[in-house]
């Protein structure tokens, strides 16, 4: 095992990726996937897919075979599944059910956000406390900044435990969302914030400042509890119920559960749209919530559209130049576009130090080798990490 090194400054900044939460009961790329094909069964899609044909809906047996034979494949996980299902959406000249595999892939990527969703229960609520260390790495940055590519609420209820000031770039709004009951009956309402398209283009993300105690966390990826709404311009983040960790997940919940818009021709009495929410506003006018998880072959690519604004990946790189050194716990180095941000950040300046950390962590991604003299290499797990180095 490399030890973790004593003589570097402290902490300044963390990066998180899926191995950073794999010890919450949350799932890594290919536990994922193994999840996902051993629940969409070949027999169970093409059931699916009748089902849909019956509502007036459905896709070509072609389509449908081809997420076939793609679940089929050893060698693909669930994102490069998704990867292929949008090269051939991007195919219009060459294949006429273009839009079906777009289609297919958004309902692939709502299959991901569920199984996910799923899990956010007592049991890793109860896990959070395994990232304790984070806490203590705040208390000593002011503001300690968190960058992740997991959509989870991991940093969220910790912070609540903790009673950590957390700022996710979002700013106060008086938007509340009315929670109704099967018969569309108001129940209650859900608080958000709000980050609207101006400030992710112009103004910017009000961020804590240095010197403010708290967390800055971005999520570059997109979050479970985030959405995009106003057509698509501007993000809400769904607020905690009340301040403690349970509080998260019962908002979390109240927004895939309570946030619905009735009618009698509905199936099942509820509307329903693919990867979005579907709820009736005060007015009782329908609106939509699109899911902003971001995952397959083409994230912040200009090649193809994402719920995520595309600009969200510069305020990555304008915020992590407030840093000089930066731990990067339980990612894999599979995106290419977040590997050019550490490469230019590195390249910058020698006095910029980074610390890769997970279990049988021995060699520098190929991609950083020629910057291995400020690279750091941590043998350790994450909730071990976090509490060796605070």
């Amino acid at each position: 095992m490399i030890e973790t090194p004593t003589s570097l400054p402290p902490l300044t900044g963390l990066f998180l990726g899926a191995g950073a939460s794999c010890e919450l009961g949350l799932p890594l790329v290919w536990e994922l996937t193994r999840e996902l094909k051993d629940w969409l069964t070949p027999s169970k899609l093409r059931s699916f897919n009748a089902g849909w044909r019956l509502q007036g809906g459905g896709h070509p047996d072609s389509v449908v075979e081809q997420l076939v034979r793609l679940l089929g494949m050893p060698a693909l996980h669930y994102e490069s599944i998704l990867g292929n299902l949008e090269v051939h959406a991007r195919r219009p000249e060459q294949n006429s059910e273009h839009q079906e595999y777009g289609h297919l892939y958004a309902w692939l990527i709502e299959v991901v956000y569920m199984m996910l969703y799923l899990k956010h229960n007592a049991r890793f609520a109860n896990e959070v406390s395994r990232l304790n260390g984070i806490a203590r790495l705040a208390a000593k940055n002011k503001p300690l900044w968190i960058f992740s590519v997991n959509h989870d609420l991991a940093i969220e209820c910790l912070c609540a435990m903790h009673s950590i000031v957390l700022n996710c770039g979002f700013s106060p709004s008086a938007l509340k969302l009315p929670k109704r009951n099967a018969q569309g009956a108001r129940t209650g309402e859900l608080s958000v914030e709000v980050l609207t398209e101006e400030q992710i283009d112009r103004t910017g993300i009000p961020f804590f400042q240095p010197g403010h105690e708290g967390i800055n966390l971005l999520k570059i990826h997109g979050s479970m509890d985030v959405f995009a709404f106003r057509d698509g311009k501007d993000l809400l983040r769904i607020l905690p119920e009340d301040s403690s960790a349970a509080g998260i997940l019962r908002a979390l919940k109240s927004s895939n559960e309570e946030l619905v818009y009735v009618h009698p021709n509905a199936i099942g009495g509820k509307a329903k749209t693919t990867n979005e929410i579907t709820y009736a506003d005060d007015a009782g006018e329908m609106q939509f919530l699109r899911r902003t998880l971001l995952s397959g072959a083409f994230k912040f690519d200009g090649r193809r559209d994402q719920v995520m604004p595309k600009k969200m990946l510069q305020h990555f790189k304008a915020h992590l130049n407030y840093l000089s050194r930066l731990a990067c716990v339980g990612y894999g180095f599979g995106d290419a576009h977040i590997n050019n941000v550490f490469r230019e950040w590195l390249e910058f300046t020698d006095a910029r130090r980074l610390e890769i950390v997970g279990p049988g962590m021995t060699s520098v991604p190929s991609a950083l080798l020629h910057l291995a003299p400020q690279i750091d290499l941590v043998d350790s797990k994450a909730g071990a990490y976090f509490d060796a180095i605070s």
